[in-house]
C-alpha cells in the first residue's frame, strides 16, 4: 500500500473547500480544523438525542453523506461542494472534538 499523504486545513469557507478539492487523490488524509464554537452546533445536529448535561465530545464516523448533514449548519454550507467529488472515492468521514473533520481516502 502506498504511503498516505496527510494535509491539514484551517476552515476558511469556500477557500478551504477549493484547496481541498485539489487534494482528493487517494491515498490521502485531509483534516479540516474548525473554530471551537462549532463543537456545540455539530454535537446538537449529529447527536440530537443525547442528554444535554453530558460532555459534548464528538467521535462520529460515516461516509460523504455525513458532510450533507454538517453542511446544513450556518457557516459550514460550503462543505456541500465536497459531497459529489467524494461520492465516487469511498471516503471515510469522521467528525471529532475539538471540532474537526477528517476525510480519509484509501
Amino acid at each position: 500500500m502506498a504511503r498516505s499523504n496527510g494535509t491539514a486545513f484551517t476552515w476558511r469557507g469556500k477557500q478551504t473547500v477549493d484547496e481541498i478539492l485539489g487534494s482528493l487523490v487517494p491515498p490521502t488524509r485531509v483534516e479540516i480544523m474548525l473554530p471551537l464554537n462549532f463543537n456545540h452546533a455539530l454535537f446538537a445536529r449529529l447527536c440530537p438525542d443525547d442528554a444535554s448535561a453530558q460532555a459534548e465530545v464528538l467521535n462520529i464516523e460515516g461516509d460523504e453523506t455525513l458532510l450533507r448533514t454538517i453542511a446544513t449548519l450556518r457557516g459550514l454550507e460550503d462543505l456541500a461542494a465536497l459531497i459529489e467529488p467524494l461520492s465516487g472515492l469511498e471516503a471515510r468521514v469522521t467528525v471529532l472534538s475539538p471540532p474537526r473533520i477528517v476525510i480519509v481516502l484509501e
